[in-house]
């Protein structure tokens, strides 16, 4: 149970619902390559969280007047959205080697840039 004043985070373990469109996102039919796919959720929650400029979390955490608030993210849809993106990216490109393989997916930094923080 978190206390007063802590921050409400979404700790990036997947959820057996997460998981499932994960793999339908990948078309992927069994679970051999769960532990994987959930590192590249991992990989994608954190991608989002330094692009955004924040932690990632369901609610804002309570602050008080003499206390700055954290530098929080709501999970959004749209932000569930480019993590399926890259998680899909870096799935499919897994092995590969040569120019180029660091770009990220169109849209991912559409979406996300609609989620950072500014101040």
């Amino acid at each position: 149970m978190e206390g007063a004043g802590e921050p409400a985070l979404i700790i990036m373990d997947i959820t057996d619902e997460m998981l499932a469109q994960i793999r339908d996102h990948l078309r992927v039919d069994d679970s051999s390559e769960d532990q994987l796919i959930i590192a590249y959720a991992q990989a994608a929650a954190d991608y989002a969280e330094k692009y955004c400029d924040g932690v990632l979390v369901e609610n804002f955490t309570p602050t008080s007047s003499n206390t700055p608030p954290p530098r929080e993210i709501i999970f959004t849809k749209g932000i569930w959205a480019a993590m399926l993106l890259l998680i899909g990216h870096w799935y499919a490109n897994r092995e590969a080697s040569g120019q180029g393989l660091s770009d990220i997916p169109y849209g991912v930094d559409d979406i996300l840039f609609l989620n950072r923080r500014w101040n």
